[in-house]
């Protein structure tokens, strides 16, 4: 004979309520496990702490032990001393062998072995480890577990990672071998990758709880059914699915593919008995009809309804595992019973009395919400959520708790009405369950058979009056014919109070299911409903429906959750209780749900659901039972609204029992602060949609009195009455005597009503504000009412509750003057019939938000005083050509302001400055695309959206660009015009017409100085200079293009290079000077500072302007790379700028325009970028003429000369440009005691590198002839060897470098080396073509000298001073191995913007050299 037994883990209370109440440990019996004729029991040693301070335990073992040949009384158990020192949370019993689990998760085995149960190779009389490997992953890993049972001949394992483990013989291990027994523990392949929950072994089959797979998992290839005609969306959500249909191929009703005679078997009884049993069965299906099977009627009822989850495949794939509903913590409700092993007495509940080699799902139990499996020797249990008892399996004695015998599959047990079972034990012929009854003190019941020795027993569950005498009874055990109770004290009324929470939540859960099934479920069924609630109070149904089905899911979570908590009450931290652990989740269900009910209510839905509800419940004189709360009668007159309220009344049991809870502990406590705050936490939201039901029936009452078509608009599901002025008094100022004034003040809007006409304004756009005697203005949003006017308070207190807040009433006048909400425009103005959404300030726009228009147009950004102000984009549609235009940039006075970029929608894109809405000032104009026909692109100065000022203008279609005066979009002043055929002209324009003497160069260098009436069309006097000198003086007419007819004199100058040079000299006479040019963008820069003019400013507000840019740049460009954010971060910083400058904040003054530079989102980072834009505008492409360079580098100083007296008045302490900071080393000075600072000095490092390609290809085109002459000559000098070229060169041989150095390795000089001598001087020089800035092309060669210096020292003695007879040879040899390209562009830039300062030292003596050299090489006989 055989019992399968349970068992617990230690039963303390963690910190317990105070150290003085501490309890006897050996009456808490902490974990029992009781066998056949044997039981084992763990207790603390007395050493222990018995509130959660655990240090060791001991394991005792008493009964008929049969491995030691031993029979111990219960007086006298024995102590298994190989378990002392091991913290076992866990302890087992089987038929003839024991286990034990440590809280590291390390098994013990002890007994009879046999059958390899214990998992050795030899008999084990004291308890030995037995090592649970994973060999599947590598390396191999020990698997932690955390729960142990043990059957006659196999013992099961449950790991951490929730996957089953098995060792012994026989099928119920469920184990792919077929060899036996199994020595070893071997993963269930059946169950892999399910998660199991829980495991309970009979004498020979096992059962698992496993958590569902998620319904799409499987069947993915069939599209769901059409929902019929009129059903609700939601209706998947109150019902749970139906199983998915699974056809009879995909598994073997044995558990095994192939049938029995496979490669897989089992043990021979298990072989025999399924041998006999397809037998049986098949006789049986012949007749149609079984003796045996007395539920294959059963069977074929559910046939259609296959399982949702398929058995797992025996290899080493995985499922996924299903995840915890809402990722909340709470125990899975969706759950199956597998069951494997012998199943002669049916104990598997397949329908059969077949055997299983492998697990298999017990239909009938899907979607039952099992959350615990017992299995006895020959018969199962299992009971679900609702607090119901199914059983299967052998009835001989009545065990199962009905007459049926046997039962094949799962039957509910008849119990008792007002019974809820949430613990259960099996024995060999008797069941025990543990259940509430009319009081909080658990109750037992038992059925099956009495006592051992007579053949009496009990078939319906009976109640055992002895239990009332045990205590707080927290887990039951069977074993044999015994059985055995864990009971906990009830200390200061802890236990009670866990009890009568987990209690009441079993109580609440089973009447919320009890609705659902007989009300809700059959109501949302019937076809009927649609028409009878009407549209939109079956949608609020179907919402109520599923606020109910949400509700129901997570209270029967929770019992399931509290059950798991009482078996384990003193072992488990109070502070862990999911109403404390998820409070915000409790919370948010209940206010949906009440908020749904409450919906429901208002639009009148109750009336038409009574209805429904009388035709689904039949002409019942009174409700059902099941339907009625414990604390309401059954007499009839509960109506709906009062049912579906009820479970509002759940939040302050809630909060009086924490309350209890929380009494137990000391104050100071984290148990009592934790237990507190959730029980203020329930009942201030249990107080809260108490009001919210009174809303409710009030808004409900008076839409019922005020019933009609001119309210019915207003009657919406969210909205309910606040007060209204036919109760409260509330009269329009200086109203008419025959005016009529009505005033409904709702949750979420004040409706004013005017005989017919209604006036809603929503509270989130609404101001309240008492009465003044300054009280002016009138405004929509803005309402002033009497500081004794009672609606001043309850209007401040509903928008206070809109906004989020309490809404318990604010002070008058004080609710919140900025807010962000929706709202849409009616009256006159900008604003007719457009939707706004985003902040508002005392009744006015104000902050950022979103206009959009019914036209089209939208708004987007910050607004001020109820205009769009500050950085904002807007789209508005072009209807004639479809597209739209859009605008990107700052406002002011609802007007575009400032700077922006504006896209046409043309195509044309102006990017620039705007002021009241009109282009004024810097921008620049791109017109079409360079596949059109007309492209173009202007630069320049704007006034009142007309090209005014200085400008450039490239006409792309025609290759010419203008580079002058414009007035009133025509050109008009100087101006200087290149072509693409190299033709260069300036003049003046007028009119838009050459007008005027000007000079024009053609690119032969042919040069025409003569009066213009027309676009390249001469009338009058000129004078026309031929490229080899020689000129014509006369009078001309005619086109340039088409020809010229001249009356003059021809002259042919005797001196060709004094003509030349007067030429040149004539160029630029007409351009704009250079400090005239671009004025508007430095006027720009002095605007965003803050300054009206140029100097004319508060040098505070500059910087404060500075700052604020810098910190609002984040929301104008999301887009910032790291590095970007960084540099504007340390831009937030003002520096000290009104200091005397000395050399170190010198220095911090040149790093601190260095970063701002580097950013176009500060003023002098955008000055920066901007010039550089309209430089490479001006000289790169067509403006790409030898003949600007003058100008260019004009342009590049005046640059340099508007950005310094920015910076200067920044910086107030720098010195005039040329000036000195005394008492400072530099490296530059004429002394080491001071600094001069000058604008080249100090910005041409940050403007030229960017100024740099355009001005250095002027430069290369200006020196072309020079240049190619001078190359001619470097290429034909590096022909010859280094000593032949020192020679030719004129080198003193005693410079003459002997060895050389290769890879490390010293080598001779020979005749015949090339490129071997001063090999670092001339690499140093090679660098010069890599830098940008004079200064640095100067420190590359000073460099060059120091390194030709140090080459020379070592062959000569004594001490060495340079001579330039000496030097330039040596150097001339330098730039001759140099081979530098364009080294003539190189020496003029130098020369042209090299620091004043430097002209005279040392520097500028290293510079003449190498340009002495360039004119040298140019000058060189090759002969």
């Amino acid at each position: 004979m055989f019992v399968a037994t349970a068992a617990l883990g230690c039963q303390f209370v963690p910190n317990g309520p105070s150290d003085h109440h501490r309890t006897t440990i050996c009456i808490y019996a902490p974990c029992l496990a009781q066998g056949q004729q044997y039981m084992t029991k763990r207790e603390w040693d007395s050493n222990c702490q018995p509130f959660g301070y655990w240090l060791t335990c001991l394991v005792y073992s008493f009964g008929e032990l049969l491995w030691r040949d031993l029979s111990v009384p219960v007086s006298a158990p024995v102590l298994e001393v190989a378990l002392q020192g091991k913290t076992v949370v866990r302890v087992a019993a089987g038929g003839f062998h024991c286990g034990a689990l440590s809280e590291q998760g390390s098994v013990y085995m002890w007994g009879e072995n046999t059958a390899g149960q214990c998992g050795q190779t030899e008999k084990v009389s004291e308890p030995c480890p037995v090592s649970v490997v994973d060999s599947e992953v590598v390396p191999p890993v020990t698997v932690r577990i955390i729960d142990l049972v043990c059957g006659r001949e196999h013992s099961l394992a449950l790991s951490a990672q929730n996957e089953l483990w098995a060792w012994g013989s026989g099928c119920q291990l469920g184990l792919v071998t077929n060899t036996f027994p199994v020595w070893k523990p071997q993963k269930v392949e059946h169950l892999a990758g399910r998660h199991v929950i829980q495991v309970a072994c009979g004498a020979y089959h096992s059962l698992a709880l496993v958590r569902s797979l998620p319904p799409q998992n499987f069947n993915t290839q069939n599209p769901p059914e059409k929902k019929e005609r009129g059903q609700s969306p939601h209706s998947s959500v109150t019902d749970r699915a139906e199983p998915s249909v699974v056809d009879d191929a995909h598994y073997c009703p044995l558990g095994v593919d192939g049938g029995v005679s496979g490669s897989y078997s089992s043990s021979p009884g298990c072989l025999e008995d399924i041998r006999l049993r397809l037998k049986a069965e098949g006789e049986a299906l012949q007749g149609q009809k079984s003796s045996s099977l007395t539920d294959i009627s059963q069977r074929e009822k559910t046939t259609s309804n296959r399982r949702r989850s398929l058995p797992g495949t025996p290899t080493h794939g995985r499922f996924a595992a299903a995840p915890e509903e809402a990722g909340d913590g709470l125990p899975s409700l969706d759950t199956e019973v597998w069951s494997w092993g012998r199943g002669s007495e049916g104990q598997l509940g397949h329908g059969d009395q077949l055997a299983r080699l492998q697990p298999l799902c017990i239909k009938s139990l899907t979607g039952e919400e099992v959350i615990k499996v017992a299995a006895g020797s020959h018969h199962s249990l299992a009971v679900t959520a609702q607090c119901q008892v199914y059983s299967w399996g052998s009835n001989m004695c009545g065990q199962l708790g009905h007459v049926n015998s046997p039962v094949t599959v799962p039957k509910q047990a008849k119990l008792s009405e007002g019974l809820r079972v949430w613990g259960v034990s099996a024995g060999q012929s008797h069941s025990l369950l543990l259940a509430d009854g009319d009081c909080v003190q658990p109750v037992l019941l038992y059925c099956g058979q009495q006592q051992e020795s007579t053949p009496a027993y009990t078939v319906r569950p009976t109640l055992m009056p002895v239990c009332m005498e045990m205590g707080y009874i927290s887990s039951v055990y069977s074993g044999g014919q015994s059985c055995a109770v864990l009971a906990d004290q009830n200390i200061m009324g802890f236990i009670s109070a866990i009890h009568e929470l987990a209690s009441r939540e079993r109580q609440f859960y089973c009447w919320l299911s009890s609705v659902k099934k007989l009300l809700l479920t059959p109501i949302r069924n019937r076809e009927s409903s649609y028409s009878s609630l009407g549209e939109p109070c079956t949608h609020l149904f179907f919402d109520l429906c599923e606020k109910f089905a949400r509700l129901s899911v997570l209270i029967g979570r929770h019992s399931t959750s509290l059950s798991y908590f009482l078996h384990d009450v003193q072992g488990c931290d109070v502070t862990l209780l999911p109403l404390l652990m998820h409070t915000e989740h409790f919370l948010d269900v209940f206010k949906e749900y009440c908020s749904s009910v409450g919906d429901f209510q208002v639009m009148g839905g109750f009336q038409s659901l009574h209805k429904l509800s009388l035709e689904c419940l039949g002409s019942q004189q009174a409700w059902p039972s099941q339907l009625c709360p414990s604390d309401q009668s059954t007499s009839g007159d509960l109506d709906l609204v009062s049912l579906l309220y009820w479970p509002l009344q759940q939040l302050h049991q809630y909060s009086r029992v924490l309350l209890k809870l929380a009494s137990c502990y000391d104050v100071l406590t984290v148990e009592y602060q934790s237990l507190h705050q959730g029980c203020s936490q329930y009942e201030a939201l249990s107080l809260s949609l108490l009001r919210k039901k009174k809303d409710a029936e009030t808004t409900f009452i008076f839409w019922k009195t005020h019933s009609g078509k001119t309210t019915e608009f207003l009657r919406l599901p969210q909205r309910r009455v606040m007060c209204e002025s036919s109760n409260r008094s509330l009269t329009v100022q200086n109203a008419g005597r025959f005016s009529n004034h009505w005033f409904i003040l709702f949750n979420d809007a004040l409706v004013h009503t005017q005989f017919s006409t209604h006036h809603v304004y929503p509270l989130t756009c609404l101001w309240v504000k008492p009465v003044t005697e300054n009280t002016t203005g009138k405004t929509s949003h803005l309402l002033f009412l009497s500081p004794q006017n009672k609606w001043l308070r309850s209007l401040n207190q509903a928008v206070d509750q809109i906004l989020g807040g309490g809404g318990q009433g604010s002070s008058p006048g004080v609710t919140a003057m900025t807010r962000t909400a929706s709202y849409k425009f009616t009256g006159e103005g900008r604003f007719k019939d457009a939707q706004y959404t985003g902040s508002w300030l005392a009744g006015r726009i104000n902050g950022r938000g979103t206009m959009k228009w019914p036209d089209g147009r939208t708004y987007s950004g910050n607004f001020k005083n109820g205009l769009e102000d500050g950085y904002g984009e807007c789209i508005m549609p072009n209807k004639l050509l479809n597209k739209p235009d859009s605008y990107l940039g700052q406002w002011r006075d609802g007007k575009i302001h400032g700077f922006g970029k504006y896209k046409y929608a043309s195509g044309e894109v102006y990017e620039g400055c705007f002021c009241d809405g009109q282009r004024h000032g810097y921008g620049m104009l791109s017109s079409g695309k360079l596949a059109r026909t007309s492209s173009s692109v202007f630069i320049g100065q704007w006034v009142h959206d007309r090209k005014t000022g200085y400008g450039v203008y490239d006409d792309i279609t025609r290759g010419e660009k203008y580079m002058g005066l414009w007035l009133d979009d025509q050109r008009h002043g100087n101006a200087v015009v290149v072509t693409q055929y190299g033709v260069y002209y300036e003049g003046t324009f007028k009119d838009n017409k050459m007008s005027g003497p000007g000079l024009l160069v053609s690119d032969d260098d042919t040069a025409f100085h003569a009066e213009f009436s027309d676009d390249w069309t001469v009338n009058g006097k000129g004078v026309l200079t031929l490229a080899n000198g020689d000129c014509l003086d006369g009078l001309f007419s005619g086109e340039w293009n088409t020809g010229l007819k001249v009356v003059g004199t021809y002259i042919k100058p005797v001196v060709d290079e004094t003509e030349n040079k007067d030429r040149n000299s004539l160029l630029g006479q007409y351009a704009v000077a250079a400090g005239q040019r671009w004025s508007c963008v430095f006027e720009e820069c002095w605007s965003r500072l803050g300054c009206d003019a140029a100097g004319k400013g508060d040098r505070t507000v500059a910087w404060e302007n500075i700052a604020v840019t810098i910190t609002t740049s984040d929301g104008h460009s999301p887009d910032l790379n790291r590095s970007q954010t960084k540099i504007l971060e340390s831009l937030e910083f003002i520096p000290h700028h009104g200091d005397p400058v000395t050399t170190s904040n010198y220095d911090n003054i040149r790093r601190y325009l260095t970063k701002a530079c580097e950013t176009p989102l500060h003023p002098l980072g955008w000055l920066v970028e901007t010039l550089v834009t309209v430089y490479r505008m001006t000289y790169v492409g067509v403006g790409s003429n030898r003949r600007l360079l003058r100008q260019a580098v004009l342009e590049v100083q005046a640059y340099l000369t508007h950005f310094y007296s920015i910076i200067r008045f920044l910086f107030p302490g720098l010195p005039d440009d040329g000036g000195i900071i005394p008492d400072t080393p530099f490296a530059f000075s004429f002394s080491s005691s001071v600094v001069v600072v000058s604008c080249s000095s100090l910005l041409l490092p940050l403007l030229l590198p960017r100024l740099y390609p355009p001005l250095f290809t002027l430069y290369c085109l200006q020196e072309e002839q020079d240049e190619a002459q001078y190359w001619e000559r470097i290429l034909r000098l590096n022909k010859q060897p280094d000593q032949s070229l020192l020679s030719f060169l004129g080198v003193q041989e005693k410079f003459w470098p002997v060895w050389m150095s290769i890879l490390g390795e010293k080598k001779q000089i020979v005749s015949s080396s090339k490129d071997a001598c001063f090999v670092s001087a001339v690499e140093t020089l090679q660098q010069i073509s890599t830098t940008f800035t004079p200064s640095d092309k100067l420190l590359v060669i000073q460099k060059t000298f120091e390194e030709l210096t140090q080459e020379v020292k070592p062959m000569l003695d004594g001490s060495f001073l340079w001579c330039m007879d000496d030097l330039f040879p040596l150097f001339l040899y330098v730039v001759v191995r140099a081979r530098i390209r364009n080294l003539g562009a190189e020496v003029s830039l130098i020369e042209d913007l090299m620091d004043p300062n430097l002209e005279h030292g040392e520097m500028g003596l290293m510079f003449t050299t190498l340009k002495a050299c360039y004119i040298q090489i140019q000058q060189e006989s090759m002969t």
